[in-house]
Formats: C-alpha cells, sequence, structure tokens
C-alpha cells in the first residue's frame, strides 16, 4: 500500500493546537537565535578584518607586542618615512603616510554629568589618503576645536544618531568640540571610531610622539622596503606589519566570543531538539491504537516513520518562517557595542540559510525518537492501547 497522505500528517498536528503553538514557537526562537548569532559572527568577522588592505603596512613600536594602544613611536617617523622609503604610494604628490594617535577617553555631552568611552584617532589630512575606505557623508575634515564622528559613533556611545549631529558639542577632556561632520567606512571598525586633529590629540593627551605610522604602499611587494626601514633604524625601536596580519591577529583576538556565541545558540537549539522530540512523543503515546490500526490496514512502518517525519517538519518549517520574520523585523538597523567598536546586524543569505536549514535539521532530529518508537510498535499490543 501507498505511503500515508500529507493532509494526515497536518490533520495530527492541528489535534493539539496548544501542543503545536508551543513546539512552533520553540522552532522559531532558534531560528530567530540562530540568524543572529550567524549575524553577530559575521558582523565581527567582517569588521575586524574589513580593514585589511593588502597595499596597506603600519610601523608599531617595537615593545607594543601589535598592541596600537600601547604603541609609542618618534612623531619625526611619517616625515622619515615619506621622504626616505621606496615603495610609498603618492596621491597628487603628497606621499600616503599617516602619523596617528590611537587612545581611549572619557568624552560626554553638554549637560550630561555621565562620562563615556570612547575611542580617538589623531589624525592629519594624509588619513583620508591611507584609509581610502572612508569617506565624508556630511561637513568636513576636523580642523584644531573639532571632530569628524564615524557614522557608528554616537551608537557605540550609547547615544542616539542626533546627539552628535554636525554643528553640535562634544566634551573631550574637559574641551568643547565641535562636530565637524560625519564619515562612513562601511565593513571596518573605523566607523566608530571619532577622528580628531593629531596636533590637538597630542595636546590634549599630553603626548609628543604618535601611536603607529600608516603607510599606502604603491604593491605589496614593498612591504619589504617598509621592513627593510624598519629594521635598519634601530634608534627607532620600529616593526613593520601588513595590515592584513595586523587585522588577522585582531580577528583571532575577537574569535573566542563568536565562539562562546554559537556554543549559546547550539545548547538552546538542544533544548528545543529535546523539546520536539518529547512533543512527538507523546504523539505517538496518544495514537498508538490508531497507528497500529493502520499497521493492520496495510500500511507499512515506513509510511508511518515518513507521516511522523512530515509533522516535525511542517512544525519546524511554519515556526522557523515565523523566527526568520522576527529576526528580519528585529535586527536590521540594530548596532551591537563591543569595547571600543562596534557593528551593525545585517541577516544575509548565510545567516537565513543557516537558520532555515538548522531549524528543519532539529524538526527531522526530533521526529527520531517518535519514529523509533513506530518502527518497533507491535500491531497486536498496539490494538490492545485503550
Amino acid at each position: 500500500m501507498s505511503g500515508l497522505p500529507f493532509e494526515y500528517a497536518v490533520r495530527n498536528l492541528a489535534r493539539r493546537p496548544l501542543r503545536l503553538a508551543l513546539a512552533a514557537l520553540s522552532a522559531a526562537a532558534v531560528a530567530a537565535l540562530l540568524a543572529s548569532a550567524a549575524a553577530f559572527a559575521g558582523g565581527l568577522e567582517h569588521s575586524t578584518t574589513g580593514n585589511a588592505d593588502p597595499r596597506v603596512a603600519l610601523l608599531l613600536s617595537s615593545a607594543s607586542g601589535s598592541d596600537l594602544m600601547r604603541s609609542s613611536v618618534s612623531a619625526s617617523v611619517d616625515g622619515l618615512v615619506a621622504a626616505g622609503v621606496p615603495g610609498v604610494a603618492e596621491v597628487h604628490g603628497v606621499p600616503a603616510v599617516s602619523a596617528e594617535i590611537h587612545s581611549t577617553t572619557d568624552v560626554r555631552l553638554p549637560g550630561d554629568s555621565r562620562p563615556r568611552q570612547a575611542f580617538l584617532r589623531g589624525v592629519t589630512g594624509q588619513a583620508f589618503l591611507v584609509h581610502d575606505e572612508v569617506g565624508l557623508v556630511d561637513g568636513a575634515p576636523p580642523q584644531a576645536g573639532e571632530v569628524l564622528a564615524g557614522r557608528l559613533a554616537a551608537r557605540q556611545l550609547g547615544l542616539a544618531d542626533e546627539a552628535l549631529t554636525t554643528g553640535s558639542t562634544l566634551l573631550v577632556e574637559g574641551q568643547p568640540l565641535v562636530i565637524s561632520g560625519h564619515f562612513a567606512a562601511p565593513g571596518t571598525t573605523l566607523e566608530a571610531e571619532l577622528w580628531v586633529p593629531l596636533a590637538s590629540l597630542r595636546a590634549l593627551a599630553r603626548r609628543d610622539d604618535s601611536s603607529a605610522v600608516f603607510v599606502r604602499l604603491d604593491s605589496p611587494e614593498d612591504l619589504a622596503e617598509l621592513d627593510l626601514f624598519a629594521r635598519r633604524r634601530l634608534d627607532l625601536e620600529l616593526v613593520a606589519l601588513s595590515s592584513q596580519r595586523y587585522y588577522a591577529d585582531l580577528a583571532a583576538y575577537v574569535q573566542p566570543l563568536a565562539r562562546l556565541v554559537w556554543m549559546l545558540s547550539a545548547l538552546i537549539a538542544l533544548a528545543a531538539l529535546l523539546s520536539g522530540a518529547n512533543v512527538l512523543n507523546a504523539a505517538v503515546q496518544d495514537r498508538v491504537s490508531e497507528l497500529a490500526m493502520l499497521r493492520a490496514l496495510g500500511f507499512g512502518p515506513g509510511a508511518l516513520a515518513r507521516s511522523l517525519a512530515a509533522e516535525g517538519l511542517v512544525v519546524a518549517a511554519a515556526g522557523g518562517l515565523l523566527g526568520l520574520l522576527v529576526a528580519r523585523l528585529a535586527l536590521p538597523g540594530h548596532v551591537m557595542r563591543l569595547a571600543m567598536t562596534a557593528f551593525p546586524l545585517e541577516i544575509g543569505p548565510a545567516a537565513i540559510l543557516l537558520a532555515f536549514g538548522g531549524v528543519l535539521l532539529l524538526g527531522v532530529l526530533g521526529a527520531g525518537p517518535a519514529v523509533a518508537r513506530v518502527l518497533r510498535l507491535s500491531v497486536a499490543d498496539g490494538l490492545r492501547e485503550p
């Protein structure tokens, strides 16, 4: 005899509306969670590796251990590199060499006593030649007494975007700075930063050095020339790194956080799997005599098993679609704050496929215990069930 019709599986689900609703909500929660985890992991990886450019390198202090915050290089290094290192790219005759200070400090809004941790980057005009992924959204580059805000800087500070509008004032180390404009650098950590003129930040931080010097090269092979410069100038105590290596190390540093998110998602998915298995197993218990009667009518164990698997897939698919809808409505536009950076959470095609495919897999696996029980079902014993 052929298999049971699909409508039979659907009608069986409607027998217990509350049980069906709880199972579907469980699947929806797993789908939304998997999509959110994929968006978080993808955004974290993309933001930490998005700055990597094979033609950009940086010079750090050899004692800093590749930590920009602890690095200190002489203020004269950028001029020495621009004048004496072959392979440095030029834009309209200007060497693409950017001396920068990377610093974290407390900032406040006027009238707000709550300090907020911000990431400040002291830059000159050459920074836009090196970091060519940066583009002005509005306003102008910062001059003395001004600060240029990244597109996500307000979110990183826990503020609404309207709090850092062009022309508004931000207190940095007690000094009022006017927002000169905003910049965007999609897919990078730069968007959560505040850019201040290098001279101004040196005065605010009371330092006369730089954190690092970023250099745009004519080709990736020219990194050897920059490395040779760093090795020859022992007095400067420099080390040359490609931006790819630096940001790869940064990505490896935050990777355990992404793994933790995936582990928590897996544990919740496991709980949903056990819940779904319990629901279908209870459904079989309620219908033992009915299933035995179907066996007696000529429907084989395989037909009954496929019908139960179909029930699990229908519940999983319905819940998965609901969960993805919730994630798609809730996450777009949400910005994840993490330490001194921030990145947007976006539900892309990969996240959708992962979440929906994962929920369908859980639906099939959750039907496993019920299917195993049906395959072992004795027709005679089943017909004696009340």
